[in-house]
């Protein structure tokens, strides 16, 4: 099975103010009050009923600044990559993978977005990203966002895309993770995590994990909608490693062998420059879960 699921997030990322405690008297004791975000909104929950790599064009891609390095070649910063720039004009994008996509595109990984996305139509790839405690989708200065996978076979409309509205069940062996206390500004959300992907490319199952990621989610005015992109780095050394044990064709094989090595716009865990950023954008719809 080609797919692409999302096995968690991990993190917890920014803190409301915390008051001062105050005795008896009401007056102030110097002692901080740990409080957690006020949940008492409705929240809402949203599914990615369209997912893709995020490709590059004229220098020009969705992605984040995961180094905090604006590059060029040969510059010195960035592992001596050149960053793209986002849509939006943000300098500093790393996306490597998308300058790989073309490339693997004229191999047998030719159909390789096309099962992303068809992994979604099936229901095999069930992605969703639930904003609770949301007073107001434009702002609200403190939200839990929890992220896990959804299950049942999803209703296609007319234009072949996930009907809004639905209703999923959870996967008893899903595991939420929540990331506590986030901010909606302008009706974004923005964080940062590590996470894990299953990923299959040229018929070989990678397990994931994502490094320095960051996660970006707009939701529409009226909540009938949502878009954003997740973006990582990850190891080139265990994507070769994992695509070396699988029977690939070998001229195929040897090329990944060549040019994967000399992509990586990261420096991993020892400091050397051996892992790749990678992005996927998302659009997504209300859906909701059945209450057990």
């Amino acid at each position: 099975m080609r797919s692409v699921e999302w096995l968690g997030l991990v993190g917890l990322l920014g803190a409301c103010a915390a008051p001062q405690a105050k005795d008896q008297e009401g007056v102030d004791s110097g002692e901080p009050v740990i409080e957690t975000c006020s949940t008492g909104g409705p929240g809402t929950t949203f599914l990615m009923h369209r997912v893709s790599f995020a490709r590059s064009a004229e220098g020009i891609a969705w992605g984040s600044n995961l180094d905090g390095e604006v590059s060029a070649a040969g510059d010195g910063t960035g592992c001596n990559k050149p960053d793209l720039v986002s849509p939006e004009g943000t300098e500093g994008i790393d996306n490597a993978f998308a300058g790989l996509l073309p490339a693997l595109e004229q191999t047998e990984a030719a159909a390789i977005s096309g099962l992303l996305q068809d992994s979604v139509e099936q229901g095999e790839l069930l992605l969703t990203i639930e904003v609770r405690g949301l007073d107001d989708l434009r702002s609200d200065d403190c939200v839990d966002v929890a992220f896990g996978n959804a299950e049942g076979a999803p209703l296609i409309g007319t234009d072949g895309v996930i009907l809004a509205g639905q209703s999923f069940e959870r996967p008893d062996a899903s595991v939420l993770t929540v990331v506590e206390e986030e901010v909606v500004e302008d009706g974004r959300i923005t964080f940062t995590a590590d996470f894990g992907i299953k990923l299959q490319i040229l018929d070989a199952d990678l397990n994931l994990l994502v490094r320095q990621g960051e996660v970006r989610m707009d939701m529409a005015p009226d909540g009938q909608s949502a878009v954003g992109h997740f973006t990582g780095g990850v190891s080139i050394d265990y994507m070769l490693a994992e695509i070396n044990s699988y029977a690939i064709d070998p001229d195929l094989k040897d090329l990944v062998n060549l040019v994967l090595p000399g992509v990586g716009d990261l420096q991993g865990p020892e400091g050397e420059c051996d892992y790749m950023s990678i992005a996927f954008e998302f659009e997504a719809i209300p859906a909701y879960f059945y209450e057990n």
